[in-house]
């Protein structure tokens, strides 16, 4: 348990010392609902592993140096993205060094046993932007041939399309790309808690990465079509925004719903810890881990 606490304190330090990279990663969360998200994420990570207390408990903990290469490698990604001002890789390689820290002072058992929870705080990192441009244009083309197939008469012109009752275009709201970031999230937790075997958890994360896409092209159609037979006065304004999410919110309990008929009891494993002898901590490897993660800003600053 004391080197739980000297990992928890390196990696605090760590924050610290990319404190501005942080800051940067907070500053998304506040200003952009599709990443309100980060927020719930580094919580539900300590959550997962509070929940799987006793387990790593009976996990052997050893320092490893050799988690130093993915660190150092972490900290020159930093280095680089910074140079050249690109944020999101600088704050993928900042949770990258948090995970390799993990490894370090408390070894690849461990790691492998705390894996998932780890690799959740990569959640954290506001990224899927570039999807925009393709998932509006997704959207539009869909839309567009499903409204031909029912009978209405429509053009469209890029992401604008015209039909004998009114205008419509596909703004970055209706790319569906939070509903795409919101599903991932909550489909790999889903998966995670819910089913035991790999290949079980893969197919629930696929089915949560297409469902929603498919599911937002279904909703601009039916918000479109039902815009179209009250002559604009439903679904028109923020309206289609509320009736979006309420239509997201169904797909998703759907889907959760066809997931706990296939949901795999949790077996409880009984893990015989071993006696513990008391081993010193590993000081030299925090102090390494701090001393790889501070020279890459202060290499940028000099």
């Amino acid at each position: 348990m004391r080197a739980w606490g000297l990992c928890a304190a390196v990696g605090l330090a760590i924050v610290l010392i990319h404190g501005e990279t942080a800051l940067q990663m907070a500053s998304i969360w506040v200003r952009s609902d599709t990443f309100a998200h980060g927020f719930l994420i580094v919580p539900i990570s300590l959550w997962l592993l509070w929940r799987e207390r006793r387990l790593l408990a009976a996990v052997p903990v050893s320092a490893q140096g050799v988690f130093l290469l993915p660190l150092i490698g972490a900290c020159l990604v930093w280095v680089a993205a910074s140079l050249v001002d690109l944020k999101s890789p600088a704050q993928f390689a900042l949770v990258a060094m948090l995970l390799s820290a993990v490894g370090v002072i408390l070894g690849s058992r461990f790691f492998k046993a705390a894996m998932f929870p780890l690799l959740f705080l990569f959640f954290a990192v506001p990224f899927g932007e570039f999807l925009l441009p393709l998932m509006m244009e997704a959207t539009a083309r869909f839309t567009s041939a499903a409204l031909s197939a029912s009978g209405v008469p429509v053009y469209r012109e890029g992401l604008q399309f015209f039909i004998p009752s009114g205008q419509w275009s596909v703004v970055e709201a209706c790319s569906g790309l939070r509903y795409l970031i919101a599903s991932a999230v909550a489909g790999s937790l889903f998966a995670y808690l819910n089913f035991r075997g790999t290949w079980r958890r893969v197919l629930f994360v696929g089915l949560s990465l297409a469902v929603p896409i498919v599911a937002n092209w279904v909703r601009a159609y039916l918000i479109v079509m039902l815009g179209h037979f009250t002559n604009n006065r439903l679904a028109a304004g923020a309206d289609h925004l509320v009736y979006g999410w309420v239509f997201f919110a169904l797909v998703m309990l759907g889907l959760f719903a066809i997931g706990m008929r296939f949901a795999e009891p949790d077996d409880a494993v009984s893990v015989q810890a071993s006696p513990r002898v008391a081993s010193p901590l590993p000081w030299g490897h925090a102090f390494a881990v701090l001393l790889a993660v501070a020279a890459g800003p202060m290499g940028v600053f000099l």
